[in-house]
Formats: structure tokens, C-alpha cells, sequence
């Protein structure tokens, strides 16, 4: 999905789950790690180095949100304003604040990449709505995520399918969860029927975002694409 070209659209309620987090704040992490898992096996659907940048760009997008950080030029700068309560965004903050040299986000995306995925995994766990379970295989081991509520699990896809195929439109939070989906290659993983007016659709919401969430949508886009094209 390219991100050029992109036209406006209203911002629309939340929706019925609560998404500002309580103390957490807007987690759209959450929502993309339930998005690419399987509801019935926890298995992840979705490459992992394009799992890992989607969940760094989330993070991010939450400090954004949360209006803790901005981005100008592919640099990211602290706005000084308290940190989240969240666990997960405050370590972030932190770890931001304590490497004053580092400020491109194509690094922090690949940094954040890295462990991404356990983090997330940590956070919903704490909050009861995963539980992690360990595999034994020949060579290692893997870790699938079941879902404690499946229908909760199930709810930011289905929601984010419904929204973009009655052509609602939609806020800051789903259009940034919607362009993730769409620059991490898993456009088809929620709407599997979609054709050119959802990827349309998808591109007039991100078009109306600040412009610090959509440098950090192409940069991950990026990032996943020179993914793509590296081998591990």
C-alpha cells in the first residue's frame, strides 16, 4: 500500500471496546498483536520480522497518540509530557530519554522490532487476556498466545472489517491500526474480500492522521520492505 496521495476523513467514535486503556492509555499494540495471531491456535499469521516491525510502529504510535513523542523528518523528539502510565510506554520513554544520540526512527523501529512481540505478549498477559503456551520442538521450542476471551481477541479485526467495508469513517487509533495492517503486507488477513475502495478507503483515513503517524506508517513500510528483501 503506498501512503502518497491520501485525502481526508472524519474521526469516529472508539467503538464499543474500551480503547483508551484506563491508566495504559491508547494501546494500539494490543490491538495489532490479537489482529495477526489466530484466535483458535494463538499462532502468529503474519512473518515474524513484519509482526515485530508492525508491533514497533504500534508502540510508537501510542506515544504518538498519548502525546508523548513527535516525528519530523524520520527523527523522533520527546515532548516532555508525562510519561504513560502504562508499564510498557513508560520504558520506552525511558529508554528514548536515556539515549539522547539516538533519534532516527528507522533504528528505533528496527530496536523496537526486536523484542516486540514478547513485550506486547507480557502486557496482555498481565492484563488477562492471553495466556502464553510453550511447545517443545526438536531444534528449540516456540510459544504460542491463546486468547483467554476469544470474542475479545476477535473484536479489533472484526471491528476494523467492519468499519472500512460500510466506509465509516474512521479516528486516529483504526486509521493507524488499518495502515499497519495494510504496510505489513496483512491487508488480506482482515478483509480477505477487499478490493481497491477498501485499500482507498484505508488510504483517505491514514491521509488525515498527524504527520508524525504516518512517517512512522512509511517508515515501517519501509522497513518491512527491505525485510522482504534481506535474508535473516
Amino acid at each position: 500500500m503506498s501512503l502518497s496521495r491520501m485525502a481526508p476523513a472524519v474521526p469516529s467514535h472508539p467503538g464499543p471496546r474500551a480503547r483508551g486503556g484506563g491508566a495504559g492509555g491508547v494501546l494500539l499494540a494490543n490491538d495489532f498483536f490479537h489482529i495477526v495471531h489466530d484466535v483458535g491456535s494463538g499462532k502468529l499469521r503474519l512473518n515474524s520480522r513484519a509482526a515485530g516491525l508492525g508491533l514497533a510502529g504500534a508502540l510508537l504510535g501510542e506515544l504518538i497518540l498519548n502525546n508523548n513523542l513527535h516525528v519530523a523528518s524520520g527523527t523522533l523528539s520527546l515532548t516532555g509530557a508525562q510519561p504513560p502510565a502504562d508499564d510498557l510506554g513508560y520504558r520506552i520513554v525511558r529508554q528514548l530519554t536515556a539515549d539522547q544520540q539516538t533519534r532516527s526512527l528507522r533504528t528505533w523501529l528496527a530496536f523496537l522490532s526486536q523484542s516486540a512481540l514478547e513485550r506486547v505478549a507480557v502486557r496482555l498477559a498481565r492484563e488477562g487476556e492471553i495466556e502464553p503456551v510453550k511447545s517443545r520442538k526438536l531444534f528449540g521450542s516456540s510459544v504460542r498466545y491463546l486468547p483467554v476471551d476469544p470474542k475479545v481477541a476477535a473484536w479489533p479485526s472484526d471491528r476494523l472489517y467492519g468499519l472500512v467495508n460500510r466506509g465509516d469513517p474512521l479516528d486516529f487509533h483504526d486509521a493507524m491500526l488499518a495502515g499497519l495492517v495494510a504496510v505489513t503486507g496483512f491487508t488480506k488477513g482482515v478483509w480477505w474480500d477487499g478490493d481497491a475502495v477498501t485499500l482507498r478507503h484505508i488510504a483517505a483515513a491514514v491521509g488525515s492522521m498527524p504527520m508524525s503517524m504516518r512517517e512512522v506508517l512509511a517508515h515501517t513500510e519501509a522497513a518491512v520492505g527491505d525485510a522482504t528483501l534481506s535474508p535473516r
